[in-house]
């Protein structure tokens, strides 16, 4: 029997609580594993918080999803991350959330783009720009994010007038929005472009202000800034810095390889090549080819395609430094043959001249 004086409505609140407390301590779990970046417990925590989140409650399932599908992508798995990333779109869009949607897709588009499958990555970023979110000023603040997507594959794929009609909208909404994280990401992107156009020391100046900027979120950091900064040095020539980088993070070709260290491993790859061009002491050559194997196996396993291809331009780039041009065009057509369809271009243009010798 109900205890005396115990109304109703107390027992349907208290039923409705038992029933969703499973799930929050799940999700509660989840936030605790992320906040420490533990990769795998977030996924082990969000897949029981999603099982237990009941299919009617939209909002909580869409928080669930968008939480399993970073840690996806932290961890490099970037088709399930894929996956992930679409159903919380799919759950966003029935709860009526048109801010998140937008949001959503940006992220979309970016996993897309670290596949390698550069013309839907496009599609993503385009697909909120047709929604009528003319009132709504959140929705209107994330599409600086598609905007800015949108410019950097324009510049990949060489189509530097779009680039520049895209980087233009981009900053105007930027400019107006209050994301956090708009100024860092801003800057990061036109780093990259400078030192697309070889101006070094102005992409090293970005580089700085977007350090100085950096606001933690959601996003794997998976290009870290420093790195950044290394890969600018390689450029410039200032090598004994690059190889500083590399010893204070301590780096080496023998480490555990992570989707979250990649970038890194990839540029300590270029610095050894680099390395080698100025001394020729054998040992950083082989260092390199070696370490890029296994990065090669780590990439294809994760279907990072933009990873593959990087990497076997520099396995290109490293057999043409040791006069092995068969080798180099061993690994540089398969690199063409995994970039044409989608349209890279800037990942071999920007390699400079030893990348012409190869090209011609």
């Amino acid at each position: 029997a109900r205890p005396e004086g115990l109304a109703d409505g107390m027992v349907v609140i208290e039923k409705e609580q038992c029933r969703t407390l499973p799930a929050k301590i799940a999700f509660t779990r989840t936030l605790n594993a992320q906040s420490l970046g533990d990769v795998d417990s977030t996924v082990k925590y969000a897949k029981l918080a999603l099982k237990l989140t009941p299919e009617e409650d939209y909002h909580g399932r869409a928080q669930v999803t968008v939480t399993l599908g970073f840690a996806y992508w932290a961890s490099g798995d970037l088709e399930a991350a894929h996956k992930a990333v679409a159903d919380w779109i799919d759950g966003i869009q029935k709860a009526g959330d048109i801010i998140m949607v937008t949001a959503g897709f940006s992220a979309l588009g970016d996993i897309l783009a670290a596949q390698g499958r550069l013309r839907e990555a496009a599609r993503a970023y385009k697909e909120p720009l047709q929604l009528d979110i003319e009132q709504d000023e959140g929705a209107q603040w994330f599409m600086a994010f598609l905007y800015l997507g949108l410019a950097m594959l324009c510049h990949e794929m060489g189509d530097q007038e779009a680039a520049a009609q895209h980087l233009l909208k981009s900053n105007e909404m930027g400019e107006r929005s209050e994301l956090v994280d708009w100024p860092f990401r801003w800057r990061l992107a036109r780093a990259r472009l400078e030192k697309s156009r070889g101006k070094l020391e102005a992409s090293i100046n970005l580089l700085n202000e977007a350090k100085r900027l950096y606001v933690r979120n959601l996003i794997p950091d998976i290009r870290p800034i420093e790195a950044l900064k290394a890969r600018v040095c390689v450029r410039q020539g200032r090598l004994a810095e690059s190889l500083a980088w590399a010893r204070e993070r301590g780096l080496s070709v023998e480490d555990d390889l992570s989707y979250l260290s990649e970038f890194e491993h990839i540029t300590l790859a270029r610095i050894l090549i680099d390395q080698y061009r100025i001394d020729h002491v054998d040992g950083s050559i082989h260092e390199a080819v070696g370490l890029l194997a296994r990065l090669l196996n780590a990439a294809e396993e994760g279907g990072r395609m933009g990873s593959v291809i990087e990497i076997l331009v520099l396995q290109a780039l490293a057999h043409e430094a040791q006069g092995d041009t068969s080798s180099a065009l061993t690994s540089l057509d398969r690199a063409l043959m995994l970039a044409e369809p989608e349209g890279f271009v800037r990942i071999f243009v920007d390699e400079g001249p030893p990348m012409e010798v190869l090209l011609i």
